[in-house]
């Protein structure tokens, strides 16, 4: 998987020795808001363990994403294969105090256009849960239209759907 970079921002892949990253957000229930319960440490290791095999099967998973200037690391951005479409999915967690200064965005536009433009992916999704207002918003500046609702795990999400060809038009 390729290291990827913004203005602000250092996307690179996961190393074995990083589930306490992974837990640094699994276990923050402001982050995941949607959980009953912190993750527990076992649980991040299988999420790394599970997102490795991403990059090796799919050359997709997720990215830590760090703080050009100081290396802090804020949060991750995923293009992964949706379990229930199998097409690629764009999602993201963030610390809460990395929350609301655009970082979500700025990763989420360098992985959109990596899977557009260096991947050549014909369409790339998100879903997001329908309360997340701070997350539709993240879509509507990534220009990922509203395409539905779809079951993800036991709730409705709402899904949106961007074209390969819709991106490419935008970029000229």
């Amino acid at each position: 998987m390729t290291t990827l970079l913004t203005e602000r921002l250092l996307l690179r892949p996961y190393k074995r020795d990083e589930a306490h990253l992974i837990h640094s957000l699994t276990s923050d229930l402001r982050v995941m808001f949607w959980r009953s319960e912190p993750g527990t440490m076992e649980e991040a290791e299988l999420i790394l363990a599970e997102k490795l095999g991403f990059y090796e099967e799919f050359g997709m998973g997720f990215w830590p994403v760090f703080l050009r200037e100081t290396n802090e690391f804020l949060g991750q951005v995923a293009l992964q294969p949706l379990p229930e479409t199998g097409e690629p999915e764009i999602g993201y967690h963030f610390h809460v105090a990395a929350q609301g200064k655009g970082y979500a965005t700025e990763a989420a536009k360098c992985v959109l256009h990596h899977g557009f433009i260096d991947m050549e992916l014909d369409r790339i999704v998100a879903v997001i849960l329908p309360d997340n207002h701070p997350s539709h918003a993240v879509m509507k500046k990534l220009g990922l239209p509203y395409a539905g609702d779809l079951m993800k795990g036991d709730m409705i999400h709402n899904y949106f759907a961007l074209e390969r060809p819709a991106y490419l038009a935008r970029q000229q």
